[in-house]
């Protein structure tokens, strides 16, 4: 039911993407020491095209088992990094600074995130009047 309302449902895409994003960087973090190892993250969460996403287009679909089968798109791509600013003798581009920094963005966004969903919750409270 309160999955419906846009604020939390945008919240809520927002909470996914960061907890996706927490296991790519960790990812990355384990993989510190492997050779030749270039470290992914995921393509920035915007909220404009999460806003476009909550309406749902119109598709094809697939009826028969000659059709095509459309493609459906990842809204979570997790991309490459392209630029490594350092990479060790073994080829290894990760740093581990670096995403220790990611790391703490990430949860200051589930922070934001997490606080939207309470200040929303507790709105729908005062106004049924179950402060």
């Amino acid at each position: 039911m309160y999955d419906k309302l846009s604020v939390v449902s945008l919240a809520r895409s927002r909470m996914d993407w960061v907890a996706r994003r927490q296991e790519v960087l960790s990812e990355n973090i384990a993989n510190a020491n492997t050779p030749k190892f270039a470290p992914s993250d995921l393509k920035p969460f915007n909220f404009k095209d999460a806003l476009n996403q909550t309406i749902q287009p119109v598709g094809v679909a697939a009826t028969n088992d000659k059709h095509i089968v459309p493609v459906v798109k990842d809204p979570m791509n997790v991309v490459r990094s392209r630029k490594t600013y350092e990479s060790s003798p073994d080829g290894n581009a990760v740093v581990v600074e670096e995403q220790m920094v990611k790391i703490g963005e990430a949860k200051s966004s589930y922070e934001i995130a997490a606080g939207l969903f309470q200040k929303q919750f507790k709105l729908l409270r005062t106004a049924l009047g179950k402060n």
